[in-house]
């Protein structure tokens, strides 16, 4: 399989805020993000020869790109919708990296965006990218909550250790919450809030579960020789996984509820193609999933 590693290159980004944004519509996020990676990027929206749109929750009006063509005004150009569950935000990314990586394009816009409140409170619900019937009553807090009990199980962790333990997680990434402007959750918090928070599946309370978030984002994709005539610091795309299974983890045989075989491939792949031997001493910082 041939690298994507250094064949493009990433010139403008941009986001919405997120949140709770009952005050905006998907349009109106859509545009937030996309015009601030126009600024961003330099770039007239006029030159985007190609666009990819990655969308979940946006029935009927979200499928045929309308939503994104329309406030965005981008007419006459190849607008793809993806869906792909967990992986749609990239699924955008990677196909317009791919479109340029092949010469087909030498500019386009990979976007993504989500207004899960308006599907109600919980967010999403079952039907919305699973099966309704192999996936009836099954939460993600839920699901996630056997893998941390097991975790717990397998090295040794009485409850309130593997509690404490996860607990760090969300201090950690409030903390870093609080010095975003457009992050949903802008508030500190400390160990022992999280200890004492209401419980939703356990050992997972309210605060190591994610919120249900509307929002945008944005990015500007162009050839890697292409990229230092818009900017003098571009992002060069180094490595791109995709791991899927024909199962449901919990349905295949010997599934350990430990890890993720798919993250574990996807994850081999993109360090294979960036020519990442050791992980843990070249990655600087890692943003997952879940």
């Amino acid at each position: 399989m041939e690298s994507i590693k250094d064949k493009v290159a990433i010139i403008g980004m941009g986001c919405s805020k997120f949140g709770e944004r009952w005050d905006a519509g998907i349009d109106d996020m859509v545009i937030e993000s996309a015009y601030e990676a126009y600024e961003d990027a330099g770039i007239d929206p006029k030159d985007i020869q190609a666009c990819w749109y990655g969308t979940v929750t946006q029935p009927l009006i979200g499928m045929g790109c309308t939503n994104l063509a329309e406030p965005l005004k981008l007419h006459g150009i190849p607008m793809t919708r993806v869906e792909n569950w967990c992986c749609t935000g990239h699924e955008a990314l990677r196909n317009a990296c791919l479109g340029v990586a092949s010469g087909m394009y030498d500019l386009v816009l990979a976007l993504g965006a989500e207004k899960l409140k308006d599907t109600g409170f919980p967010g999403l619900g079952t039907g919305r990218g699973m099966s309704p019937v192999l996936e009836a009553r099954r939460t993600a807090p839920g699901s996630f909550a056997m893998v941390a009990t097991r975790y717990f199980y397998t090295y040794g962790l009485s409850p309130e250790e593997g509690k404490r333990t996860i607990g760090k997680i969300a201090v950690k990434s409030h903390y870093n919450g609080s010095m975003c402007p457009k992050a949903h959750f802008r508030n500190k918090i400390t160990l022992e809030q999280v200890m004492n928070a209401p419980i939703i599946a356990w050992p997972l309370g309210l605060f190591d579960c994610c919120g249900n978030s509307d929002g945008s984002a944005a990015a500007i994709i162009v050839p890697a020789l292409e990229a230092r005539k818009y900017r003098d610091d571009p992002i060069y795309i180094k490595g791109l996984g995709m791991s899927f299974s024909a199962l449901l983890p919990q349905n295949r045989p010997g599934f350990d509820w430990l890890h993720f075989e798919e993250l574990v491939n996807s994850s081999r792949q993109a360090y294979e193609q960036a020519g990442v031997t050791n992980p843990r001493e070249q990655i600087d910082i890692a943003e997952v999933h879940d």
